[in-house]
């Protein structure tokens, strides 16, 4: 009869804590926002592209949808070019490093040449951004003014985390002191 009572008690117990795992993954599942934490009272932005990101917010009607999606492409279009500009020239730069006597005018040059390339792209999505705002009505134009920073972030690299892989790091006392805490 102990035996009965025990195996019982044990299907019990496994059922009480299957069911709670279930539920559980079930929660987790429902309520889980790729990209990390959900904060309280916001809704969650719809993941994905900026040009879906910025459709969404600002309900752009069919007709705005078709002027963004032709003015995305024009820029996507320019972009790789100037992002080509961009490689080459920071590549050219950093070939510098096999030169031992090298001017600070030469450096200062080269380094000059990617920073040039790296503004081109900067007033480059500037323009596609304003072109942008300009086909929207009045009421988007406020919503665009509230969300462009979130969009441009969106648009940026995502950040490595973690130190940088063991052929990557700089020998000791090169650059500055890592910040207190790391």
């Amino acid at each position: 009869m102990t035996n009965f009572t025990n195996n019982r008690w044990l299907s019990v117990i496994t059922l009480l804590l299957l069911t709670a795992n279930i539920i559980t993954l079930a929660l987790l599942w429902t309520n889980k926002k790729p990209g990390g934490r959900r904060e309280e009272g916001k809704q969650a932005p719809p993941q994905g592209q900026v040009f879906e990101f910025l459709t969404h917010e600002l309900n752009l009607d069919p007709a705005q949808q078709e002027a963004y999606k032709k003015l995305r492409e024009e820029h996507q279009g320019g972009q790789k070019a100037i992002q080509d500009s961009i490689r080459k020239a920071k590549d050219e730069f950093f070939a510098l490093l096999h030169q031992t006597d090298i001017s600070d005018s030469m450096v200062k040059m080269y380094s000059r040449k990617a920073v040039d390339a790296e503004q081109k792209l900067d007033e480059f999505t500037f323009r596609h951004f304003q072109k942008l705002r300009a086909i929207c009505n009045a009421e988007q134009q406020k919503k665009f003014d509230d969300i462009i920073q979130e969009a441009l972030h969106r648009m940026a690299p995502p950040r490595r985390q973690g130190p940088p892989p063991p052929g990557m790091r700089p020998p000791e006392g090169d650059g500055p002191p890592p910040p207190p805490g790391n």
